[in-house]
């Protein structure tokens, strides 16, 4: 009987003579097929297809090998870039796309990240609202704006921005205000004002927000006599 061309494929084999852990990646090992280099692998797909010294394997086994690596691969750059920082689906897509890997690939690693609880945009915009609020002193419409651009779906950018503390937004506009223009205030209370409202705005405070802010300092008096810890911010 005359053999199929996957028959044929399958009864080309090599086997395995020599397994060598890399120096500098531990978890990486160099595989030898017939005294040849034949490729590298990470330690996870190693063990999952038992790859020793003495085992026969055929070029279909090593073409699945092959596409394991690289689903290996992916998923440990993606697991690195989140441990940078916590980042939205899109974020994700698009670094990977760089890295490039092919579209397939970046939705199984995706998917796999989301069985694993690595990533959801639910949880990320109201860990990067809540940040960006009570540590950044940033305000709501400035949250909103980042998220939108993160990619981030609106229904969970506003569960997101209904998760924001008001008084604490307030508190940090308030903090923000004066201890930016509460010298100026001094020699100029309406110029101080028209500046903290310009800057007000700039960090995504919403007019609700700076009315309330304004009010509360509205003499040359109420700059001096507000009491705040030092902090650092940037316009």
């Amino acid at each position: 009987m005359k053999a199929t061309n996957e028959t044929k494929e399958r009864s080309v084999t090599g086997t395995i003579t020599k397994v060598e852990r890399q120096k500098r990646s531990k978890d990486r090992y160099n595989l030898y097929i017939d005294e040849q280099f034949a490729c590298s692998i990470h330690e996870d797909i190693l063990i999952k297809y038992r790859l020793v010294k003495g085992v026969e394997v055929s070029r279909n086994e090593m073409n699945e090998i092959a596409q394991a690596e690289d689903k290996q691969r992916a998923y440990l750059d993606a697991v690195r870039l989140l441990a940078s920082r916590l980042r939205s689906e899109q974020e994700l897509t698009f670094r990977l796309k760089q890295k490039g890997y092919d579209g397939r690939l970046i939705t199984d690693t995706l998917e796999r990240l989301k069985r694993e609880k690595y990533i959801d945009d639910r949880l990320f915009a109201e860990q990067l609202a809540k940040q960006r609020i009570g540590s950044q002193k940033k305000g709501r419409n400035w949250v909103k704006q980042e998220l939108k651009q993160k990619g981030v779906k609106p229904e969970q950018i506003n569960q997101a921005i209904e998760q924001i503390d008001e008084d604490t937004e307030y508190s940090s506009a308030l903090e923000l205000a004066l201890k930016k223009y509460r010298t100026e205030a001094a020699a100029d209370v309406l110029k101080a004002k028209r500046k903290a409202i310009a800057f007000l705005q700039r960090r995504g405070y919403s007019s609700g927000v700076i009315s309330k802010v304004m009010k509360q300092i509205g003499s040359a008096g109420d700059w001096e006599e507000e009491e705040l810890a030092e902090s650092d911010f940037d316009d």
